[in-house]
């Protein structure tokens, strides 16, 4: 084991990086090849740093205005997996200041009260109110001071208004496939991700949503493999209409591969995949770029975001756990597709049943753990992204997303899904097929940390499998 080597020339940041790498292996050495058992994950240590961030607003968190949907969408998906959801009078407040959040006239949600309709916003907002909310009108303020929402009909779901979040969408959409984060804003692949995510999860997937958008997503592809934050369009005016210049695969991709952009994409052309839409993905320079992002030993198998970048705890979700288990998905083969789903009864629709063990792994599941436990977690609560930084709620959100997908493989299921596609409510065969590879991804074995198990988290929607199954069960009737 040693540091990132500095061909002998040392400067400020790679002095330091080695002493960053230095008390990350101080730290991982007395855990590595089971020298003692991991530390227990510090549940009530991480939902009480978590609660304080909710009431009051710490001032560190003032500036974060515009990003009050993320703060409620990382604190409630953390507390979840930690299976310490929000309840009583913070779940009702939660979820009336969420559809606080959603722009009545024009649609989607912003970050705060009265902002514009932003992509990123409105993934946040719909994915905390599918961890939150329920069937049912927004929580009154008797109900918030009574501690009541979901349990007496008021879950805030009814109050989504799904077809202007629709219309918005469409106005987002650019002639290559692209869309951006909010109008007249700029051109993101994360928008996409968004995009996909929200239409999945509310029922809104049309042909004419999806049109163009596997191509965009390939077009973001850079020489590693990894993915940018967009290509560079080229239009033109055929007919009265704007039209890509040349080919929407051939525009050159703008940027550095990046961890946050790659899981984006990927999982964005994983759920086009299994709906017939990917476009030219190319996988073996993708695989080969992911494997490289996680950490030796020395860096306490973390993962790093980029080539030659220091680990940092949330990729253990965007590179790790987030990107590499849906490539897992796309790629490793599968006895899913040969194995009889059991419990399959009338009153059982769950897709997430457990069918065996893994023989494949494209990442080293035990060495993310030990990084997550033992270097990115503070005995005081929340977890970090590396020694020497402080705890914050995105840190803490994903590295327990991280550690999810430490703890549970999944493989997507051609035979879930046929059974899924039985159950959906809707004629339509796209909406349809939605629903039913959406609820396709199935467990492979128990988790591989009885003490600090975590739930589980979708591989494409980071919300926890039952949220998703039961939110999807409502808008899809």
């Amino acid at each position: 084991m040693w540091p990132v080597p500095d061909d002998l020339y040392p400067t400020q940041t790679s002095v330091e990086q080695r002493q960053t790498e230095d008390a990350i292996h101080q730290r991982a050495e007395l855990y590595e090849d089971g020298a003692q058992p991991l530390p227990p994950l510090r549940r009530q240590e991480h939902a009480a740093f978590l609660l304080r961030i909710l009431e009051p607003l710490s001032a560190r968190y003032v500036a974060f205005d515009s990003n009050r949907a993320w703060l409620i969408y990382w604190i409630s998906h953390s507390l979840d997996l930690m299976g310490l959801p929000l309840t009583g009078s913070l779940q009702a407040r939660a979820i009336s200041t969420l559809l606080h959040f959603q722009d009545t006239l024009n649609g989607g949600f912003g970050g705060g009260p009265g902002q514009m309709g932003h992509l990123m916003s409105t993934y946040a907002a719909v994915s905390a109110l599918a961890i939150i909310g329920g069937p049912g009108g927004k929580p009154t303020e008797d109900d918030i001071e009574n501690g009541q929402s979901v349990g007496v009909g008021r879950g805030g779901w009814d109050c989504i208004d799904k077809d202007k979040i629709y219309d918005w969408i469409m106005r987002l959409k650019q002639p290559d496939g692209s869309f951006l984060v909010h109008e007249q804003g700029e051109i993101d692949v994360r928008a996409t991700y968004c995009v996909i995510v929200v239409a999945s999860l509310l029922g809104l997937m049309t042909h004419e949503l999806l049109e163009g958008v596997g191509n965009f997503v390939a077009s973001c592809q850079t020489y590693e493999g990894g993915f940018s934050a967009m290509s560079y369009p080229m239009y033109t005016v055929q007919n009265n209409a704007i039209r890509p210049l040349v080919p929407v695969p051939d525009q050159p991709a703008i940027g550095e591969a990046h961890g946050g952009y790659a899981y984006c994409a990927l999982a964005s052309h994983a759920q086009l995949a299994f709906l017939g839409y990917q476009g030219g993905v190319a996988m073996a320079p993708l695989l080969r770029w992911a494997t490289s992002l996680q950490g030796s030993a020395y860096e306490g198998g973390g993962f790093r975001g980029r080539t030659n970048k220091l680990v940092d705890g949330c990729y253990g979700w965007f590179c790790g756990g987030g990107l590499l288990t849906c490539i897992e998905g796309l790629t490793l083969p599968s006895v899913l597709e040969t194995v009889a789903i059991e419990n399959d009864d009338d009153n059982d629709s769950s897709s997430w049943d457990s069918i065996g063990e893994a023989e494949d792994d494209l990442f080293d599941r035990d060495a993310l753990q030990r990084y997550i436990l033992v270097v990115a977690q503070l005995s005081s609560g929340g977890l970090c992204d590396k020694p020497g930084k402080r705890p914050d709620a995105y840190h803490t959100c994903y590295n327990l997303s991280g550690l999810s997908m430490t703890q549970h493989r999944l493989r997507h299921s051609s035979a879930a899904a046929e059974r899924a596609a039985q159950i959906c409510g809707r004629a339509d065969a796209l909406q349809k097929a939605v629903f039913a590879q959406s609820l396709a991804w199935v467990s492979l074995g128990d988790s591989l940390s009885q003490h600090s198990a975590v739930r589980l988290t979708h591989p494409i929607f980071n919300v926890g499998q039952d949220h998703v199954e039961r939110f999807m069960h409502y808008y899809y009737k």
